[in-house]
């Protein structure tokens, strides 16, 4: 099995409780303290067995680490675990999961190496928004309903409104639409990048 940590939390005796969002479900599992806890670091990505535990959870044994050469970039590796941070809270609730944020975060993973990660998270927020059909094109405000004028700006969500609304940095409309439209932020200069990335951090 394959899945990446999402979330370490400590149980008695220093031992931990992983979770882990595998290809189709967000599950727990126990770590005894006596087992490496090393190799168990928000954001690996690890092949493990599962061992059932009837009294409690399953537990988490022959855990190997499956490495990306960016792990050792101090920076990228920061910013991993603050994207990687993001999806526990946001699928807790889900009792099973479509392959599709599992391969989200494969795919942003193999890209890490190469390309902006902060662009790269900005273009996962996008996709994983348009999966589950909560991304709103920039028409009207989502505060008070209006038409929006050519500079918007964005709430958590990526959500549209008026600057003066929410009291938000203005935004280009039409560069914000070519976002929505193709999911590239290749035509956003790296302080709207940087906006962006701001607003997924507070929450998907």
């Amino acid at each position: 099995m394959k899945g990446f940590i999402v979330s370490l939390r400590p149980a008695k005796n220093e031992d931990l409780i992983v979770t882990l969002l595998e290809e189709q479900a967000l599950q727990s599992y126990y770590r005894f303290y006596g087992a490496r806890h090393s190799i168990l670091q928000l954001g690996y990505l690890i092949d493990y067995e599962s061992e059932e535990e009837s009294r409690f959870m399953p537990r988490l044994r022959r855990v190997s680490h499956l490495g990306f050469p960016w792990l050792y970039r101090r920076n990228r590796l920061m910013l991993w675990q603050q994207f990687i941070g993001l999806f526990e809270p946001h699928l807790r609730d889900a009792q099973t999961l479509d392959p599709f944020y599992f391969n989200l975060l494969l795919d942003a993973s193999r890209r890490w190496e190469k390309q902006n990660p902060k662009r790269i998270i900005c273009e996962a927020a996008h996709r994983l928004l348009h999966f589950e059909g909560r991304l709103h094109p920039p028409a009207n405000c989502y505060i008070c309903e209006k038409p929006l004028g050519e500079e918007i700006a964005l709430m958590t969500a990526l959500l549209p409104a008026h600057p003066q609304c929410i009291y938000g940095p203005a935004l280009l409309r039409k560069k914000i639409e070519s976002f929505f439209e193709t999911g590239k932020t290749a035509w956003l200069e790296e302080n709207e990048v940087e906006y962006l990335y701001q607003l997924v951090l507070k929450g998907l």
